[in-house]
């Protein structure tokens, strides 16, 4: 809904959850817009692209939400983000800093940690079936996620 319309967002959580829908689903060209960091302020769609485009995002959990209410001018959303790279899985975590500015959210900044990011192997005495859940969470079936 907010990838047509960036600014739209109306709370902090709202852009940072269109945020992780844009990285999994490649709008790196919102990504770029709803974005004014303080280390780099000029990022462009095309290093976004450069720096996530192997990683598929499979599963998003708020953690905690400090401020960032429709009447708030900044707010802090904490999260975890399940992503795979090939065989590699991984979860990333982030404090994620946002400000509005002239009545639109932005993401400034934030303090992450990357977990895991090694090859998923599956014991042959474990082997999960092409019906069962997938073992990266995304609560898909086996054949149609990992397998």
């Amino acid at each position: 809904m907010y990838h047509n319309n960036p600014g739209t967002a109306p709370t902090a959580e709202a852009l940072m959850r269109s945020r992780y829908t844009a990285f999994a689903l490649n709008k790196f060209d919102y990504i770029a817009e709803t974005q004014k960091l303080q280390s780099d302020p000029k990022q462009s769609a095309d290093a976004i692209e450069d720096s996530n485009g192997a990683t598929q995002w499979v599963r998003l959990t708020i953690e905690d939400v400090q401020e960032g209410s429709e009447k708030d001018n900044s707010g802090m959303v904490a999260f975890s983000a399940h992503f795979k790279e090939g065989k590699n899985t991984g979860r990333l975590s982030e404090r994620s800093l946002f400000e509005k500015h002239d009545g639109s959210w932005y993401y400034i900044a934030g303090e992450h940690e990357v977990q895991g990011n090694t090859p998923h192997v599956i014991p042959k005495e474990n082997k999960i079936g092409r019906n069962d859940p997938c073992y990266c969470g995304s609560g898909k079936k086996f054949k149609k996620c990992c397998g």
